[in-house]
């Protein structure tokens, strides 16, 4: 008897279909052919003891498993539950009236175990395109509202063959279910222990004023360049960025969750946890760190990314390096010393800064003694040291950062009580919400044209608007990120239209003349190593 059966075998962001025939003859041996790799002729054993651990029976005869295409190899044991299943529908154990309706993927365990496959979106998108019913799997422990959107095919979890053979019967409506092995699922507006591990806020004292920049940054998903001396909390703060970002977008969940779920991702259990993706890098970076492997696999996915999820055809081999960038779609990249990493690699994040696949978060020092700025320390570099340190950042990186912040020292003096993470997320959330609903993606990421039109300026307003603007000789990309901040503190304000108060501060955490920001300090009176070279005013 002949059965055939609809599979699937995961790779890069893509799903390939497989198509599994089991043919039973009169004959003592047991064949796959197809390309099967060595992991699936293995399998033969592992599929032998756990129907028999099921309680089914053997077929003692000739089985032949075709894998199609047979111009494809196959890799991996996603094939052993469709294969045992065909075992046993070939075997007249198992009616083959509804297998033809379902995608069937699944590694068996000895003793007739599914394991589970956590984050099956590839799979899901896959029985979407073949136009089936529904996927049977084991998902474990995972769910996320994506995967049960009714636009969607059914998911059908069974943890074992006996299940998978039960859900195949006649009349059988629906999976087994196994919602009691399933922990709850949080709201996406809580603060939970997910987020609690980063740490809170309310831990660094003082230094409001970056509290509240990165507070926007992390609503509306803003480049931020973070300038200041050592030790005034800069890189504690950002460690705690992850406690007050807000959930990941929907029509981001396939692209980052199929990327993760690789399992080669630093940032896998919190992506999986409905967290954006976070990753902190310290110089020095590499063009392979942050490419990975497959280079011109990041030009791709990078191209194709916040458009509506289409597998990437041809598909492409799943990277053995992820590369910092893949890793951080969707999410955070926190670049710690970011005045020390080599200008090829600063040129490399042009791109995706400029297409806000992710977000970039620098921080670097105000000098190279990190001095420059300080109340109580005094700053050793000459004024050349200074200006050429000021000319480390091309223009084109500097004019993408949306936020531009200077973080002062701060004495113990100026302590004072400051907000809990969970506070400041609360107001996050609501922003971003704000945001979703309105054009389904943060204002980080929405163009000119669109910011003009979501902002509802009066006549008055624009008017100023574009006389401050003038007035800072701002290009088109400045007044971008000037309207986006400007929309999101009106967000985080709850407020429909911008305000001439949300203009004038968007303008001051944009800091267009970051480059003339002296902190009240004249180069002119440092003393050189040269008295003979010409003094020039450093401009940080």
């Amino acid at each position: 008897m002949l059965v055939t059966l609809q599979s699937g075998l995961v790779q890069f962001l893509h799903a390939a279909p497989i198509t599994v025939e089991v043919s039973i003859t009169r004959g003592i041996k047991y064949f796959i052919v197809g390309l099967a790799d060595t992991a699936l002729k293995e399998s033969k054993q592992r599929i032998y003891t756990a129907i028999k651990n099921a309680q089914f029976h053997w077929p003692g005869q000739r089985i032949t498993i075709n894998l199609a295409p047979t111009t494809s190899r196959k890799f991996g044991t996603l094939l052993e539950l469709p294969i045992a299943l065909g075992v046993l529908a070939a075997s007249g154990q198992l009616p083959t009236e509804r297998l033809k309706d379902y995608l069937v993927v699944g590694t068996l365990s000895l003793d007739g175990a599914v394991v589970p496959i956590p984050q099956p979106y590839q799979l899901v998108d896959l029985a979407k395109r073949l136009g089936k019913k529904g996927v049977v799997l084991n998902m474990g422990h995972a769910a996320h509202p994506y995967l049960n959107d009714s636009n969607n095919p059914i998911l059908c979890s069974v943890r074992s063959l006996k299940e998978a053979v039960l859900f195949f019967q006649p009349g059988q409506r629906a999976a087994p279910s196994n919602s009691a092995h399933r922990p709850p699922q949080l709201p996406l507006n809580s603060w939970g222990q997910e987020r609690a591990a980063f740490g809170c806020f309310s831990e660094v004292a003082g230094q409001r004023r970056l509290k509240r920049a990165l507070e926007v940054a992390a609503a509306g998903g803003h480049h931020t360049l973070i300038v200041g001396p050592p030790g005034v909390g800069k890189t504690m703060l950002c460690d705690r960025l992850p406690s007050i970002l807000p959930p990941i977008a929907p029509q981001e969940i396939p692209w980052i969750h199929g990327i993760h779920s690789s399992g080669n991702s630093e940032s896998q259990p919190a992506v999986f946890q409905n967290l954006r993706p976070f990753l902190k890098r310290s110089p020095p970076l590499t063009k392979r760190q942050l490419l990975g492997s497959l280079p011109d696999a990041v030009e791709k996915v990078v191209q194709q990314f916040r458009k509506a999820w289409l597998p990437l055809d041809p598909p492409l081999a799943a990277p053995k390096v992820l590369g910092d960038v893949l890793a951080t779609l969707g999410g955070v990249y926190y670049i710690d010393e970011l005045h020390t990493t080599n200008v090829r690699i600063r040129n490399i994040l042009l791109q995706s800064m400029n297409d806000y696949v992710h977000q970039i978060i620098g921080i670097m020092n105000p000098c190279h003694c990190g001095n420059f700025g300080h109340p109580n320390r005094k700053c050793l570099c000459t004024a050349s040291s200074l200006s050429s340190y000021q000319n480390l950042f091309s223009g084109a990186l500097l004019e993408r950062f949306d936020v531009y912040t200077f973080v002062p020292a701060m004495s113990w003096q100026e302590e004072e009580t400051s907000e809990r993470s969970e506070v400041v997320y609360e107001r996050v959330y609501a922003a971003w919400l704000a945001q979703i609903m309105r054009q389904g993606k943060q204002n980080a990421q929405l163009s000119l044209d669109e910011l003009e039109a979501y902002s509802m300026l009066n006549k008055r307003d624009w008017r100023t608007y574009y006389r401050m603007a003038a007035q800072h000789n701002l290009s088109n990309r400045g007044q971008r990120s000037w309207l986006a901040l400007s929309r999101t503190l009106a967000d985080l304000d709850g407020v429909d239209a911008v305000t001439m108060n949300h203009i004038v501060a968007g303008l001051a955490l944009m800091n267009p003349d970051r480059r003339e920001y002296t902190h009240n300090f004249d180069a002119s009176s440092m003393q050189t190593t040269s008295p003979k070279k010409p003094r020039r005013s450093f401009r940080a």
